[in-house]
């Protein structure tokens, strides 16, 4: 065979040789070649090829499907953790809150936040204004009235200094709260009792009208006297212990606010239904069970504290059963005095302004206002 000689040519300008294309080698027969040899060393036949070609498809089947399994589980774990997750958070936010409060603690908290604040508070607040219309109150009067019912809650400042400063029995709290439950029902069974009895009368004559809803707001009061009485006394202990637990943060308050909310509107669910058919007994019955609703577990003392007794320093005896912790009073006795003074000028001036003189009262309230910004601004320390 004639063989054809390789002729190069040489490129001036890149200084590099090339070949012709007519003298390049054709790798076909070298590429076929090394492939034969490929297929002859894993066996030489086209049947132990496609068996390792379906060897392999099959592995990577079967890694493509074990992926998609992963992935599947996978995917239903992440939507099951995203279902359960208020379950789980709820578990894990009681745990951390029981880990500092107990569980007789924060019972008592949800009871008297449920049926005090969200539920007797919130009775009065919805239930008033109808009934005072429905007996032919005028507007004006019935925002003295508001101002007459929501007054005890301003009283919280007295009520606070009082039972840190006379422990009754030797407890701060307990006896307090079972006077103030007390206090309670017998507003809301003498409301009952009026309202059953002079309805009819006051919805004929507007002198008894007007007789009847200055005593109905008298009941109100006391009816509010408890639940802002329990506030206060279940703020003081969870405070305390939040000041004892700094770590604590704000769970307590979270779940007291919760309790508060459902219970409000649970109450205003069945009021107003129940305000437009004219059943306000029924309403008023409703709020006596309330009212009973923390009796027990504040005798049981769920509400916890440690009882106080005469041989503790600065603690003196003032009558039966009654303690005076004059080392607590002597240490701080211009700020107690002050609180208890405000506490006790609103609901004084409001009970002047609803069944006196409206222009009395006001003035009044301007006096006292201003003395009892005077006094606060030289007694406490100013923050910069």
């Amino acid at each position: 065979s004639t063989q054809k000689k390789n002729t190069f040519t040489y490129n001036h300008e890149a200084r590099t040789p090339t070949m012709d294309l007519d003298t390049q080698i054709d790798p076909s027969p070298l590429i076929t070649r090394k492939f034969s040899s490929r297929l002859s060393s894993i066996g030489g036949d086209d049947h132990d090829y496609n068996n390792e070609q379906s060897s392999i498809t099959l592995t990577d089947f079967q890694r493509t499907a074990s992926d998609a399994h992963i992935s599947e589980n996978s995917s239903s774990s992440i939507w099951r953790e995203r279902i359960l997750h208020p379950c789980t958070s709820m578990k894990i936010y009681f745990a951390d809150l029981s880990s500092f409060f107990s569980w007789r603690f924060l019972s008592w908290l949800a009871i008297q936040n449920f049926a005090m604040y969200g539920g007797v508070s919130a009775l009065v607040m919805s239930v008033s204004l109808p009934l005072f219309k429905e007996m032919g109150i005028d507007a004006s009067k019935q925002q003295l009235y508001s101002t007459m019912t929501l007054s005890p809650f301003a009283l919280k400042p007295f009520i606070g200094v009082f039972s840190d400063l006379f422990p009754i029995k030797g407890y701060h709290k307990r006896y307090i709260a079972l006077v103030s439950i007390l206090i309670g029902l017998i507003g809301c069974s003498t409301l009952i009792a009026l309202y059953h009895n002079l309805s009819k009368e006051a919805a004929q004559d507007p002198g008894t009208a007007y007789r009847l809803s200055d005593l109905l707001v008298v009941c109100f009061f006391c009816m509010n006297v408890t639940a802002a009485n329990l506030d206060i006394l279940g703020e003081g202990k969870y405070s305390e212990i939040m000041r004892k637990h700094p770590e604590s943060g704000s769970s307590v308050i979270t779940f007291k606010f919760a309790c508060s909310l459902l219970g409000s509107i649970v109450t205003n669910s069945y009021v107003g239904p129940l305000t437009d058919g004219g059943h306000f007994h029924i309403i008023f019955c409703i709020a006596l069970g309330l009212l009973l609703t923390p009796f027990y577990p504040t005798l049981r003392g769920w509400l916890p504290e440690k009882k106080r007794r005469k041989s503790d320093p600065g603690m003196t005896k003032i009558c039966c059963g009654c303690l005076f912790d004059q080392g607590s009073f002597q240490k701080k006795r211009t700020p107690f005095i002050v609180i208890a003074l405000s506490g006790l000028a609103v609901p004084l001036l409001s009970a002047v302004t609803t069944f006196a003189s409206l222009g009395i009262g006001i003035g009044v309230s301007m006096i006292v206002l201003l003395i009892l910004a005077t006094v606060t601004y030289v007694v406490f320390p100013r923050v910069v």
